[in-house]
């Protein structure tokens, strides 16, 4: 009788012990969100004064090299896009950071003809993912997104942190 007891205790205390799933996820970790919920990032990016910042993707033969610094709150530095049997592009970033988002204004040039986009990084788990997403006017000066919200940033390019000692030459 006494075992039957202490097997019922047993059982008893290992179900009311356990969390019931109400279907809410806890501590996700390498979230894609759909919005730029910028207030609920876990991990916003280092925003460290005079500290240079090196990111970069290779898929095939394409590559993207980035690198940038913060200086007084303003985030300046240099992106390139290295394009196999396409056009490539250079030129130089400027912008801030707001949160776990690197909000920057693209100049380049391709083909000889000056542009300007803006561009939107997303910090998960270390690395930046590019966002993709409408511009407002595809055929003005400047491109802006029309919608900053519905930037999809899992199709964009996912830029890994790398040594700028490599990633300098690369933006000359």
């Amino acid at each position: 009788m006494k075992n039957a007891f202490f097997i019922w205790s047993a059982a008893f205390l290992l179900i009311s012990s356990c969390d019931k799933n109400d279907g809410k996820q806890r501590n996700v970790e390498n979230r894609k969100p759909d919005t730029l919920a910028v207030s609920e990032d876990p991990n916003p990016i280092p925003e460290q004064e005079n500290v240079d910042y090196c990111y970069l993707s290779a898929v095939g033969k394409d590559s993207v090299f980035l690198s940038y610094k913060v200086q007084d709150g303003k985030v300046r530095g240099k992106l390139k896009y290295k394009n196999f049997e396409k056009d490539s592009n250079s030129g130089i970033i400027t912008g801030k950071i707001t949160g776990d988002t690197l909000k920057v204004n693209y100049k380049f040039a391709s083909e000889g003809v000056i542009s300007e986009r803006e561009i939107y990084f997303l910090q998960d788990s270390g690395v930046l993912l590019e966002g993709i997403g409408d511009y407002a006017d595809p055929n003005a000066a400047k491109k802006v997104y029309s919608s900053p919200k519905a930037i999809n940033f899992t199709k964009g390019q996912r830029l890994a942190p790398a040594d700028c000692k490599t990633i300098e030459p690369k933006l000359k």
